[in-house]
């Protein structure tokens, strides 16, 4: 027995409890075989749930395929169904969506994505009345990015200072050092032994690549004061963590890319929404809301809505802090990869974004899968059929992972 959203209904289920009105009245019995009709009866009344069953198990596992395949239909409905990449990336997200139904998973609901309370907020500034300048000025004005990170920089900046003069800088912060050994060690990066030490990580991951580290778990840490009623902060690192995660696993097939700065580049890439969140509570809810009801992604919602992106805001925040060239290159341009100076990384942080939105799908992400150009694609000259084996390896990383940084 399973409880569905009635507009999840097939033809074939069977309920298992009956039904009742709004009068008390039974609208249908148990056992009865919902279709068309009875879907429309139930919808009419106003019924959000009810509790389902098959026939058989052959024909259980028929209807959830049937119900994985039209979840995942609709999030992929912004992307050109053609298209090799995501042919082969909605099979492999409607198998992860299968898998959950079978273990139980309940399938949120067409209203599940509504705004969390913001009555006590107010927008700080209002279209046509603030840009992106505006905005990262303001944030400026508030707080400074974690100093740990502008300490390490100049000490790498230093051609004399040695792994002891950047493990003693790195050091200073506990909670800093303990995230950092926990991300190092962790199978994502493959060591052949652990790391108890920041002077032993930098001998075996690299000065500029832990200082690249050290920049994504500051950033974490930068806005973990944002309101639990403007973002679900868990569920916007997931996100974050999921694309950084599938980012350096497809910049490790790329001998010219360097698998760390696209970690960071993937762990970053929304940083811009939250500034847009902490400033335009209101705006930004209203973004979220007509990307969901018009299934198309936050890009194209954000420039209706505001009249400018979360990458405009992320390119002059990461300006103005002095962060990495590359990264601020990468994160400015994942949506538009052919205008970025380092293409080839800005091109694995969209796919990545892309794979991260997908397989969220299969635990409860509301957002359409934003879409790639085929050309874009192509000149990564990336193999579809690797695709799966990374969904799969990325699948047992996250969580561990992003209890280990968050």
């Amino acid at each position: 027995m399973k409880k569905i959203c009635v507009e999840y209904i097939v033809p074939g289920m069977i309920l298992a409890k009956p039904v009742q009105g709004l009068d008390g009245s039974e609208l249908f019995p148990e056992g009865t075989e919902l279709g068309e009709e009875e879907k429309k009866v139930l919808e009419d009344a106003g019924i959000d749930y009810i509790y389902v069953t098959a026939r058989s198990e052959e024909s259980e596992q028929s209807i959830l395929q049937t119900v994985a395949q039209e979840y995942a239909f609709k999030f992929f409905m912004y992307v050109n169904p053609d298209n090799k990449l995501f042919v082969e990336l909605f099979n492999i997200i409607v198998e992860l969506i299968f898998d959950a139904l079978k273990k139980g998973w309940e399938l949120p609901c067409e209203d599940y994505i509504r705004a969390k309370s913001v009555e006590r907020m107010r927008d700080l500034f209002l279209k046509d009345m603030g840009g992106p300048e505006d905005i990262v000025k303001h944030e400026l004005s508030l707080a400074s990015f974690p100093d740990v990170y502008f300490r390490l920089k100049k000490v790498l900046e230093n051609p004399s200072s040695s792994a002891k003069d950047i493990a003693e800088v790195v050091s200073s912060d506990v909670a800093l050092t303990t995230k950092l050994l926990k991300l190092v060690n962790s199978p994502l990066f493959g060591l052949t032994q652990k790391v108890d030490s920041v002077e032993r990580a930098v001998s075996l991951v690299g000065e500029e690549e832990l200082s690249n580290l050290v920049l994504g778990i500051s950033a974490i840490r930068y806005f973990k004061d944002i309101p639990p009623e403007l973002m679900d902060m868990q569920t916007f690192w997931k996100h974050s963590l999921s694309c950084a995660i599938f980012a350096k696993i497809i910049a490790s097939n790329y001998r010219d890319v360097n698998d760390e700065v696209l970690f960071t580049a993937g762990l970053l890439h929304d940083v811009g929404k939250l500034i847009l969140f902490k400033n335009m509570p209101y705006s930004s809810v209203e973004t979220l809301v007509f990307a969901r009801e018009n299934m198309v992604p936050m890009m194209e919602a954000e420039e209706y809505v505001l009249g400018f992106t979360h990458t405009d805001i992320s390119k002059l925040l990461m300006n103005s802090w002095q962060f990495p060239n590359t990264i601020n290159d990468i994160v400015s341009n994942h949506h538009n990869p052919t205008e970025a100076s380092f293409e080839t990384g800005a091109a694995i942080v969209q796919l990545a974004d892309n794979l991260a939105n997908a397989v969220g799908i299969s635990y409860g992400n509301t957002f359409v899968v934003p879409g790639m150009d085929e050309d874009v694609f192509d000149k990564l000259n990336f193999p579809v059929e690797k695709l799966k084996p990374i969904v799969l390896k990325h699948n047992k990383l996250l969580n561990d992972l992003l209890s280990a940084l968050t």
